[in-house]
């Protein structure tokens, strides 16, 4: 008996060895096991997943879900930068006028929400009123002595004698290239492509204004004002200073000094802007600005002392308390503004101008050709 359960015993170990591979595969998975790469791999090219960031959409998608759907989303390119341009009709068939809205660069993606209120209202009014997406302020340099400093606060400890502590390692800044709208590609080898370094913000700034200012064109409408928040206001007054022959007026809301080393000064441009019309918007107190108040007293000094005719500043009574969808002071306070400071001297100079023609028409005398 001992004999044959033996022989059984090797019997069931030989079958088993002399099985094919592919029987064992057909297990059932533990709990919790994670799919072959096969199957992921299928259901990533079934829905063509793009990873871009984890859990985030590509910034049009993101457009598209958070606008209602009277904005138009405007895809725009210069050179090799994508950026977006959100475009709001105005609520009649001719519009009063048009209004470039430019947020401040250094606000990210809250570009948008920074700009939503005035967007709205305004086309509520009747004005087209076109956002430009701020291009990617540059990386600010710094002076070589201070990089070793910048490189231990960034590791979080310090020895005694200054040096690096810890199990990571010392990082340099970011380049400013890799900070840009649109990711960089990768070669083969998986390392970043080299990338041909940008330029200045100013020129992306420009260069942006040009192209939305195109778009604003078809079909022409006037007068075109630009509307700079924050930090965009010194580039607003730069970029028309250099482009007087467009005639173009400029709202300065909540004006801040350029972040660039060699960004522009309000305070060098007045000369320039003497027959521009300008309106001066800002909060007192502004969180997080102490200087808003002086600032103000600063600018309206120098836009006297020189002599700039259109230049008007006002202060918001409300509080400021964030950027929101609706802001129902700021949109009041600008239309009023707009009407009194930029329309109305308009439609008195077009009558002036009318007046001088008929009077000139009427002295001509009998026979004379004009």
């Amino acid at each position: 008996m001992r004999q044959l359960l033996s022989h059984l015993f090797s019997l069931s170990i030989v079958f088993g060895l002399c099985l094919p591979n592919g029987y064992a595969a057909e297990e059932t998975p533990a709990e919790g096991a994670a799919l072959p790469d096969e199957t992921t791999q299928s259901i990533a090219d079934l829905y063509k997943v793009q990873r871009t960031q984890a859990g985030a959409l590509p910034m049009e998608s993101r457009l598209r879900q958070q606008l209602p759907m009277d904005t138009t989303v405007l895809t725009m390119e210069v050179g090799d930068e994508r950026f977006y341009a959100l475009r709001q009709e105005a609520d009649r068939a001719d519009p009063i006028g048009a209004l470039l809205l430019l947020p401040d660069p250094g606000i990210d993606e809250g570009w948008v929400e920074q700009s939503a209120a005035i967007r709205f209202d305004l086309a509520q009014k009747g004005w087209l009123t076109l956002v430009m997406q701020p291009p990617v302020p540059d990386q600010p340099t710094l002076p070589e002595r201070t990089l070793p400093v910048m490189k231990t606060i960034a590791v979080g400890q310090t020895s005694a004698n200054g040096e690096a502590t810890g199990d990571q390692a010392p990082t340099e800044p970011a380049p400013a290239s890799q900070t840009a709208d649109s990711e960089s590609p990768e070669t083969g080898a998986g390392q970043p492509a080299p990338t041909a370094p940008r330029a200045p913000f100013g020129e992306r700034f420009n260069e942006r204004i040009n192209l939305a200012l195109e778009e604003l064109r078809e079909p022409p409408v006037e007068p075109v004002t630009l509307v700079a928040f924050g930090r965009s206001g010194p580039w607003a007054a730069d970029f028309i200073a250099n482009n007087l022959q467009l005639n173009l007026d400029l709202v300065l809301i909540d004006p801040l000094p350029s972040s660039a080393a060699d960004g522009p000064a309000l305070g060098t441009l007045w000369p320039q802007l003497s027959n521009t019309r300008i309106l001066d918007i800002y909060h007192d107190p502004l969180p997080g600005y102490p200087q808003a108040g002086p600032d103000a007293r600063v600018r309206r000094a120098a836009a006297r002392r020189a002599e700039v005719s259109g230049y008007y500043q006002s202060r918001m009574a409300t509080p400021f308390t964030g950027w929101r969808d609706e802001m129902p002071w700021l949109s009041r306070k600008l239309r009023g503004l707009l009407e009194s400071r930029i329309l109305q001297p308009m439609a008195d100079a077009k009558r002036l101008e009318n007046n001088v023609q008929s009077k000139a028409q009427r002295e001509l005398k009998p026979g004379t050709i004009n």
